[in-house]
């Protein structure tokens, strides 16, 4: 299965990372491998440490990819270099570099999306079950396992509301709070034009609610933001009370730095569930499955989901108490909830 990771890639890789801006994790002179190590991982470990590298395009936050990155290149002693991008954005810039055969990251965190098994299919990426990867899937139970897109949720970050706490937001618990009169013209709505990985929510609240729930919302006459994070920042300036969809390390940030912006998680909820996908062409390709493998342990995983606000799939309780899987969310394409929510 190595082989078919392999590619000449790395020439443009450096260019590519300076234009773009990156983080970085300096490698840290890691042992050659744990001394109770099972053969195979002691084998990846010292293949990857060969290829001193690794190059990944992350959704998380640059504060969370920062910090896997950093924890990484200090166990193992591998450099690493990451660049965020938005879930679009990373979909548009791998499939480009994978058309030319020159990939220039390992591997994609990503939100999953329709973009994940198309990648797949057009044999861009290559199934984690067919990696080799040393003890796939680990403690990953069935519910996080994607087979068929050859992939596994490693994080999930649940959808909730964010409010302006000075503007008597107190009573807003819920979902349907936002359709109280009182609310209209003081809601900022998230695109849902700007990401497939909306979708699943909006057919959430349909199933939730019926479809009368957008045309009501349609109805508070919403101001769209083009995503979460610049969202927030109108709600923490006070140009509104609410906003949703909204994700809590955003609005805990915001808090943390004194603007006055709290967090509401109701308890049905869906969120971008995060998956990685290892690029068939990679020109670090071990150093690419021995991430997988880092994200996937018990440690790793604890890194990626301790921020506030993350659903760990190796701790179920820290999702929401009726949290809905993607998957089991469909039925309104996107264009119709679009039309609902006058959104044309």
């Amino acid at each position: 299965m190595i082989s078919r990771f392999r590619s000449a890639a790395a020439a443009g890789c450096a260019a590519l990372l300076l234009a773009a801006g990156c983080g970085s994790g300096e490698a840290g002179g890691g042992p050659a491998a744990p001394a109770d190590a099972p053969p195979a991982l002691r084998s990846l470990i010292e293949a990857a440490q060969k290829e001193g590298e690794l190059v990944w395009y992350s959704v998380p936050a640059e504060n969370i990819a920062k910090a896997v990155s950093d924890d990484f290149a200090r166990e193992y002693g591998i450099k690493v270099k990451f660049i965020r991008l938005t879930s679009s954005d990373l979909a548009q810039r791998f499939a480009a570099e994978a058309e030319s055969g020159k990939p220039a990251a390992d591997l994609f965190v990503g939100s999953y999306t329709p973009f994940v098994p198309q990648a797949l299919a057009k044999g861009w990426t290559v199934k984690l079950a067919d990696a080799d990867i040393p003890g796939y899937p680990g403690r990953f139970s069935g519910d996080y396992l994607l087979p068929g897109a050859g992939t596994a949720v490693i994080q999930i970050q649940p959808t909730g509301i964010a409010v302006n706490t000075q503007q008597g937001t107190d009573a807003v618990q819920d979902w349907q709070d936002i359709l109280d009169p009182k609310w209209k013209g003081k809601i900022i709505l998230v695109d849902p034009r700007t990401s497939a990985a909306y979708t699943p929510f909006w057919n959430l609240i349909i199933k939730e609610y019926g479809e009368e729930y957008l045309t009501r919302l349609k109805a508070q006459q919403p101001v769209v933001a083009p995503g979460a994070a610049p969202a927030t920042q109108q709600l923490a300036a006070g140009e509104a009370a609410i906003v949703m969809p909204a994700v809590q390390s955003i609005a805990d940030d915001l808090k943390g730095k004194g603007a006055p912006v709290g967090y509401v998680q109701p308890p049905a909820s869906t969120g971008p569930e995060i998956v990685p996908g290892l690029a068939a062409k990679a020109a670090h390709p071990n150093a690419a499955r021995l991430f997988v493998h880092y994200l996937m342990s018990a440690e790793g995983n604890k890194k990626l989901n301790a921020v506030p606000g993350s659903g760990s799939p190796l701790d179920p309780a820290t999702l929401p108490a009726r949290y809905a899987f993607n998957r089991d969310l469909s039925g309104t394409p996107a264009e119709r909830i679009n039309t609902l929510l006058g959104l044309t």
